[in-house]
């Protein structure tokens, strides 16, 4: 039940590269704008959202490198705190990390091929509240449905074949922003007074803390996927130096790209044009260019959020799998196909529950969901080189300006997670619920299989 060894520098960073930059890019900053109300605040939240990932992605290069096995976080709690804790994280990823991203990806490939194609008939039908939650069947689920199970179908036939797909949505991806940058600001249409007006944030008070905290969380949701490489180690050849080179390249490359773009936004048009937009992308690509281009942006738009949607599913999967081989979980999501080298059921089921999370109407929830679900655990792996330490367990990978980027992050995450609870209390409180379940979940699974070997 091991996994192949397949993945060089380049596809690492590919993988990479397309699970960080995906719909958030196009669709955080409306929020964001909406939330704080600055755009100075917003362009210091993509900067701290940067600076948070590199000190995440620097800490977990620590844990990679002493095991470099699939599962990520899961693997790394396991060994440094114990079985329960680590499974508490991999029922995080099956739910809300990587289940609930794919859903909020699959939901804004939607809209954007609502603008694509205007003359379809689209529906929606009324909303049914469920604990605090709005859920709806519309067009949107049902055109999300499709490339869910489009990229589970293509990761069955292994990571080689996948990855070689996620190769050319990384290479077009890439290429297609640093060209839209370099058009935007050499013949766009900017404006920097919407900018230089904006009123620069009093750093003395209350509420400038209050609103970057609360800014830093969607922001987080859109560089997710820099730990990706942690959760796909087990198949990447010469993991000793792949990993952590691919993580800081991948990191330095996307923050800098996320940057530079949403000071483009902010330039492009009027703040309150922007606020609360779900295709600010599409509303600053048509203001700098003109509105005749608005098929060419929506097309790009669409084809990123497919990119990063195919990586987060080939990452998420192999969660299940680790888990099922330590007899956590359904024995079957163990199984690997013996052709293609691919935990098939892992990648099926995840699809499963990635369609269930459709059904929840307003993508906002859903990312304030994922964001506090994730903060809980990641500050126990950010803190895990402190107990391998401990443990005895040393690698020759030096963290850079050791301990700092491990407290940074574990302190930004506790701050975060702070506010979400103060000014998001139900979705917050849904990612707590989800997280503390697995516990029971837990036990339940040992007990069945102590019986299981007693018989």
């Amino acid at each position: 039940m091991e996994l192949k060894r397949s993945l060089n520098t380049f596809d690492s960073i590919s993988v990479l590269f397309s699970s960080m930059v995906g719909s958030g890019i196009f669709f955080t900053s409306g929020y964001l704008i909406k939330e704080t109300g600055n755009l100075w605040i917003v362009l210091l939240c993509w900067i701290i959202g940067g600076l948070l990932a590199l000190s995440g992605s620097i800490t977990y290069a620590y844990a990679a490198r002493l095991l470099p096995f699939a599962g990520g976080d899961y693997v790394y709690l396991k060994v440094a705190y114990s079985p329960a804790i680590a499974f508490m994280s991999g029922w995080s990823s099956l739910l809300t990390n990587f289940s609930a991203c794919v859903s909020v990806l699959a939901l804004a490939f939607g809209k954007y091929v609502q603008i694509l194609f205007p003359e379809l008939p689209y529906f929606e039908s009324p909303t049914y509240t469920l604990l605090g939650l709005d859920l709806q069947v519309s067009s949107l689920t049902l055109i999300g449905i499709l490339p869910i199970l489009f990229f589970s179908g293509l990761n069955y036939f292994g990571i080689k074949s996948a990855v070689r797909v996620q190769n050319v949505f990384a290479v077009l991806k890439i290429t297609g922003l640093l060209l839209f940058l370099a058009l935007g600001f050499s013949i766009g249409s900017t404006h920097w007074n919407y900018l230089l007006n904006s009123p620069f944030p009093n750093v003395l008070e209350l509420s400038f803390y209050s609103k970057v905290l609360i800014g830093i969380v969607p922001v987080s949701f859109s560089y997710l996927g820099w730990n990706m490489i942690t959760y796909i180690a087990e198949e990447v050849k010469n993991p000793e130096k792949t990993i952590v080179r691919s993580a800081i390249t991948a990191c330095f490359l996307v923050a800098g790209l996320y940057f530079a773009i949403n000071l483009l936004f902010v330039i492009s048009a009027p703040i309150d044009e922007l606020a609360g937009q779900d295709g600010i992308g599409a509303i600053a690509f048509q203001k700098l260019f003109g509105v005749n281009y608005s098929i060419l942006t929506t097309s790009f738009i669409a084809w990123v959020i497919l990119g990063s949607m195919s990586a987060i599913l080939i990452g998420g999967s192999r969660v299940y799998f680790a888990m099922a081989r330590d007899g956590v979980f359904l024995p079957s999501f163990s199984k690997v196909h013996p052709k293609w080298h691919s935990p098939y059921v892992s990648i099926f089921f995840q699809g499963f529950v990635a369609i269930l999370f459709l059904f929840v109407k307003e993508i906002e929830a859903l990312l304030y969901m994922i964001t506090c679900s994730i903060l809980i655990l990641s500050c126990l792996t950010a803190a895990t080189p402190f107990r391998f330490e401990k443990m005895g367990m040393k690698s020759d990978y030096k963290i850079p300006l050791y301990p700092l980027p491990i407290f940074l992050y574990i302190f930004a995450n506790i701050a975060v997670m702070v506010i979400l609870f103060v000014e998001k209390p139900i979705t917050a409180t849904w990612g707590l619920m989800i997280t503390l379940i697995a516990l029971p979940v837990y036990y339940l699974f040992r007990l069945d299989k102590k019986q299981i070997q007693s018989q």
